[in-house]
């Protein structure tokens, strides 16, 4: 793989910065690849940093070893800290399975002398769509902090390209400005400045699953290289829990590898199981009203209520003592569409549920809890007959 024609356009608020992506060993066609940023900051000197590099290498690193290309040549001159993150990251990856052994070789213009950009202070910037993990990490991060901290996120991150608009045929334009409306009010609570992004990295060509397995936190990453000018603490709201490792895109071990030494990537939350973060949410109503966390959903509608995630989250809501939300409507769900839904569980979600039942059966929802012991047991009983987690 070949990463050129590495370029910078500032037009009004948005800054684009692009590349041209090569393929030598796989016979895909070469594409653009891009990241939009409207920040309003038409600064030029992230041009000359190296950012820009770092955000592409990030972004492509995962595809070429997935797709087993040789190497990764980059004109553009990158952090070193990165290209080492990148090797461990693989290394990671590869102990999961399902990658090709050999990392692509990363080769990376002459080191020369870089432009110092004039001193500034150190920001910090989450990202943020509406999920529980994103929400939760931001109520932390006002409990831990004073607001003269450098660790106080001002800015989050909304990124139009990965759930949203993931495919080249429906950039699902009014379905990405439902969700920075319905953000908006969680912003002015908590003096936050929503940045809209937006990439086309997904368009590139991947295998089935890399993306959540794989790729995601790569991805986030890259955006942040992108998007952020000068020195900055870029904050990832994590999934699991550190008890339940499992092989997963964003990942509390593999995330920070993704850092330069301009960028620190911080994996959040990890020390929080899932129930525990929907019951500390479950006192901010405005991010109940936020909550985002359907991929099935269509059009402006925020969650369709009915898909697996839909379904556990609102079990979840129940758990924590929210009987209806706006985002959800009644959190009990009627037990038929369970078997509709939920007809295979991954071990992921398998623990997940696991938390779930003793305070359902509380509730008195023994036939509900029956119904999923019995999709849990099946999951278990995959996973001891030696089906590998899905992956790639």
């Amino acid at each position: 793989m070949i990463i050129r024609d590495i370029a910078v356009k500032v037009t009004g608020d948005a800054r684009v910065t692009s590349a041209t992506i090569a393929w030598e060993d796989q016979n895909f066609p070469g594409q653009g690849l891009f990241f939009e940023v409207r920040d309003g900051d038409s600064d030029d000197t992230h041009e000359g940093d190296g950012s820009c590099a770092n955000a592409f290498l990030a972004a492509c690193f995962p595809l070429a070893a997935v797709h087993g290309e040789s190497r990764v040549r980059i004109e553009g001159q990158v952090c070193p800290m990165l290209v080492e993150g990148l090797y461990t990251a693989h290394a990671w990856w590869t102990s999961w399975g399902g990658m090709p052994a050999a990392a692509p070789e990363i080769e990376t213009a002459a080191r020369g002398r870089r432009r110092v950009s004039p001193a500034s202070p150190r920001r910090a910037v989450g990202f943020l769509s509406g999920g529980v993990d994103g929400l939760h990490m931001l109520m932390r991060n006002r409990h831990l902090y004073r607001e003269d901290d450098p660790a106080y996120i001002r800015e989050a991150l909304v990124i139009h390209g990965f759930d949203i608009g993931k495919r080249a045929r429906d950039p699902e334009t009014e379905r990405y400005r439902m969700v920075l409306r319905r953000l908006a009010p969680v912003a002015a609570e908590v003096g936050l400045r929503l940045i809209p992004c937006r990439t086309n990295l997904r368009h590139l060509p991947s295998k089935p699953d890399f993306w959540a397995s794989r790729h995601n936190g790569a991805a986030l990453a890259a955006v942040g290289h992108a998007a952020t000018l000068g020195p900055a603490i870029l904050f990832i709201g994590g999934t699991h829990h550190v008890t339940n490792p499992f092989p997963m895109g964003t990942h509390f071990a593999v995330d920070g590898h993704f850092s330069s030494q301009r960028v620190t990537i911080m994996h959040e939350g990890s020390r929080y199981f899932r129930i525990d973060k929907v019951r500390d949410l479950a006192s901010w109503p405005a991010a109940l009203a936020a909550l985002r966390v359907c991929h099935e959903a269509q059009g402006i509608q925020a969650n369709c209520g009915r898909c697996e995630k839909c379904l556990r989250t609102r079990l979840e809501l129940l758990v924590a003592g929210v009987e209806e939300t706006a985002a959800f409507g009644p959190s009990l769900t009627p037990i038929e569409l369970w078997d509709e839904a939920v007809t295979d569980i991954v071990p992921p979600r398998a623990v997940q549920y696991e938390d779930l039942l003793a305070p359902l059966k509380a509730r008195g929802l023994d036939a509900l809890c029956r119904l999923l012991e019995e999709k849990i047991r099946a999951c278990w009983e995959r996973v001891g007959e030696g089906a590998r987690w899905r992956g790639i």
